[in-house]
């Protein structure tokens, strides 16, 4: 049983590279369900180092920060997929429309992660018994405003969770909250967001995340540069994200990021860079980032982004 525990967690800490999903064992101090909601979703974010809750403009702003819902003016649809290790799928859904009378922008998401064939042992033999799949999804539904207040916009999200793992199986009911604000200097944004407040899933806590930032955008808003702070408070663990990206004639983007404190997740060398490419036609967009985790090896996040009326 250690060791089958031991092979689990390994497994599932590659699908969440922020720390190891312990939901299945024992509750103990910094222990969480539901880890894979540290994990980022959307090319774009994640090619700039997660520096991202001041400058979400489409469906993404679902799991970013609701409180940019109200910014879009257009309905938008979002789908990524991460090609993450071992058999693991994990991607993100998103739609977001504004109201009519400039009653707000309602969304809905779906994010997700399955792990398919982990092994099985009763002993300790070359063989497995049998296998078993990890599946995690969480719904949100969520809405935001913009001009509550002068430049200010309030959003949030009410989403289910559940989790299965061989037998395990729990579900959590939470909410999200996020604010962007357009401050009075010139094309500087900032941005707060808190997530998963809400129920225990099993015997364990699920993982609050607050995260603040701001973005700085110069030359037309072709070149936005970013940092946000990011703080796990059940892991007591923080991180400090910083992103550039820069449009090359509104139709090619290049983006850059890095997340500085990587290191306490002791997976080598070169982890908590980002970096990748965007392409927009018409109202068709899409983005691709790369991300290596030292020791685990790399990953590709693929996100296609749709805007109409």
């Amino acid at each position: 049983m250690k060791k089958f525990r031991v092979y689990v967690t390994a497994l599932l800490t590659l699908s969440s590279p922020l720390s190891a999903l312990n939901s299945f064992a024992a509750s103990g101090p910094g222990t969480t369900g539901a880890e894979f909601l540290k994990v980022g979703v959307g090319a774009r974010p994640l090619a700039m180092g997660s520096a991202f809750v001041a400058l979400p403009d489409d469906a993404n702003a679902i799991n970013w920060n609701p409180g940019a819902l109200g910014e879009i003016k257009q309905k938008s649809v979002s789908a990524s997929y991460n090609a993450l290790f071992q058999d693991q799928n994990q991607g993100f859904l998103a739609y977001a429309m504004p109201l009519n009378n400039d009653m707000g922008v309602v969304g809905l998401g779906v994010n997700y992660l399955i792990i398919s064939k982990i092994e099985k042992r009763a002993g300790d033999t070359e063989a497995a018994d049998s296998t078993f799949s990890n599946q995690n999804y969480a719904i949100s539904a969520s809405y935001g405003k913009a001009s509550v207040a002068q430049g200010l916009s309030l959003g949030g999200n009410i989403k289910y969770i559940h989790e299965k793992l061989d037998t395990f199986s729990g579900s959590a009911v939470a909410a999200d909250l996020g604010a962007l604000y357009r401050t009075p200097i010139e094309n500087l944004s900032t941005g707060l967001a808190v997530q998963n407040l809400g129920s225990k899933i099993g015997p364990d806590k699920l993982p609050l995340l607050a995260k603040a930032g701001m973005v700085y955008q110069m030359f037309d808003k072709s070149l936005s540069l970013a940092l946000d702070g990011d703080w796990l408070a059940m892991n007591k663990r923080g991180y400090l994200d910083f992103g550039a990206e820069y449009w090359i004639q509104n139709a090619l983007a290049l983006r850059v990021g890095y997340q500085l404190g990587r290191g306490q997740d002791h997976l080598g060398k070169v982890v908590g860079l980002g970096a990748g490419i965007g392409l927009k036609f018409d109202m068709f967009n899409m983005d691709y980032a790369f991300l290596p985790f030292g020791d685990l090896g790399n990953t590709h996040r693929i996100t296609l982004g749709f805007k109409f009326e």
